[in-house]
């Protein structure tokens, strides 16, 4: 079953974000066998499968598709959201309020294709829709990028046999020490849902009844992720010399934005941390100076949040941008100046030199 979104959104005629055109479908979960990630899963069957669930936006042909919602599986998710602990039941409530010009079954648009692609890994707790403005963007350019929604990590994933997988609220009961080793256990099991996407997207792109059969330019690959999903993506890139550039937003953990292992060395590819964070421990400044090529990129007064849909979707009575379409816009940029540098060649300005401005700093490594 495929489901694609599209462009504008608004919440209760108060406010509205703007998605460029670009379409989103829902891959058909995959499942693939993993080991050590039956015990994490909590699966007492032997020899089982791990489901992960797709979302792919990609540049699509202008009036096609068919009208959906913001969050299509809404209705079906809504009570795992508010079991998860993450989600009021008001805000699950107000998603259906959340008007869009989303689409389902858009046709793709083939005529700039193959198109690079940008594999994603959304924070803790966080569905990869609520990266729509940031995915949207990005397809929009010319990219097609792939959100995994992670079991167990996210407050719900709607399964292919219609059941839904819980969010692990019990993780916030551990202690600091278990709470650690925790996230560690479920970067492994998120970066081998990457590695196993990465080999799904060749499958898809070599099948003749697939929908997406020659659009993706499979030597042209990032991975990227937010927050848990940012080392995610980090570790992804260490473990497989396909990706060919990595982005984490807003990830530290005690390796950093690279690793959830202190000693651990930075990937290879390019690498783009674009942050909140202002400052970093010069252990961290030597490792990023031990780089090939990276970027420390922080967008000043932005949150955690502001890598999401989140902060956009509160309600305002002022017709004007806010702080959060401003941080948004920043994202997109330096998002599109690296994929464009790193996958389509195209060098930009932004990240030439080392810039400190009132609304973004940009640092480039090795220092020159």
């Amino acid at each position: 079953m495929f489901r694609v979104l599209s462009v504008h959104l608004e919440y209760d005629n108060q406010h509205q974000i703007q998605i460029p055109f670009a379409q989103l479908d829902r891959i058909q979960p995959y499942q693939h066998l993993l080991d050590h990630q039956l015990e994490i899963d909590r699966s007492a069957r032997p020899n089982d499968f791990r489901e992960v669930s797709a979302l792919v936006w990609y540049p699509a042909e202008p009036g096609t598709g068919i009208e959906s919602g913001y969050f299509p599986s809404t209705s079906k998710v809504s009570n795992a959201l508010m079991q998860s602990g993450e989600w009021g039941w008001w805000e699950v409530f107000g998603l259906r309020f959340i008007r869009s010009n989303i689409s389902v079954d858009a046709t793709p648009a083939k005529d700039r294709a193959p198109y690079p692609i940008v594999l994603f890994s959304p924070g803790n707790g966080t569905n990869i829709e609520f990266y729509s403005s940031l995915a949207g963007e990005i397809a929009s350019q010319g990219y097609i990028v792939v959100g995994l929604d992670h079991p167990y990590d996210i407050p719900a994933v709607e399964l292919s046999n219609g059941n839904v997988a819980l969010y692990d609220k019990d993780q916030w009961s551990l202690d600091v020490s278990a709470h650690q080793a925790y996230r560690a256990e479920r970067v492994k099991v998120r970066t081998a849902d990457m590695l196993f996407a990465l080999n799904q997207l060749t499958v898809l792109n070599a099948s003749a009844t697939s929908p997406f059969t020659r659009l993706f330019d499979l030597d042209s690959v990032a991975a990227a992720g937010h927050s848990l999903g940012g080392i995610t993506a980090s570790e992804a890139c260490k473990a497989n010399p396909r990706f060919k550039a990595c982005l984490n937003f807003d990830g530290l953990q005690i390796g950093g934005p690279f690793s959830m292992d202190e000693s651990a060395l930075p990937p290879p590819q390019p690498f783009l941390f674009l942050t909140k964070e202002s400052e970093l421990h010069p252990k961290l400044i030597e490792r990023f100076e031990s780089t090939f090529e990276s970027y420390w990129v922080v967008i000043h007064g932005a949150s955690h949040a502001s890598f999401t849909d989140g902060p956009a979707l509160q309600p305002t009575r002022l017709p004007v941008a806010n702080q959060a379409d401003q941080f948004m816009t920043l994202i997109q940029k330096y998002t599109l100046a690296f994929l464009n540098q790193t996958l389509k060649g195209r060098p930009n300005d932004r990240l030439f030199n080392a810039v400190e401005q009132r609304d973004v700093s940009v640092k480039v490594f090795p220092t020159r």
